[in-house]
């Protein structure tokens, strides 16, 4: 009889054993997917800021661009879309009044667009912003 209860309490001990052993894998599982959710909403936040901050750019370009048609000629309507780095810019001109202009300057990237306004004035100088803003909806 002693025999069977040593066996029946190591039995006991190796079952307990195996519990801990259980809800040790269950608690590194719960774990590691918690860290991979947590690395997953990170990567997802680094590709919003890498397109937020290419599509800045792209439309920076494009206004830059056009500043600097405007500062030698004061017909220049915009650019036509052409690839500029790794996206896509245009602008659009409209005279305002003498010397006055509004420009509308777009960068393209992955698919998604940016579009800034601006009111230009062209002085002896050459071209210079005077007001700016981004339009919403780009």
């Amino acid at each position: 009889m002693r025999g069977r209860s040593r066996s029946s309490g190591g039995s006991r001990e190796r079952g307990y054993a195996l519990l801990a052993a259980l809800v040790v894998i269950l608690l590194v599982s719960i774990s590691l997917a918690i860290l991979a959710t947590a690395l997953q909403i990170r990567m997802r936040l680094v590709r919003q800021e890498t397109e937020a901050l290419h599509l800045g750019a792209l439309s920076d370009a494009a206004l830059a661009e056009t500043l600097y048609n405007l500062t030698y000629n004061t017909e220049h309507l915009g650019s036509p879309e052409r690839a500029f780095g790794p996206g896509r810019i245009f602008s659009w001109v409209q005279q305002l009044g003498p010397g006055t202009y509004r420009v509308r300057a777009t960068g393209i990237y992955a698919g998604k667009r940016r579009t800034v306004e601006a009111i230009v004035v062209r002085g002896d100088r050459g071209a210079r912003v005077v007001q700016w803003r981004r339009l919403h909806g780009s």
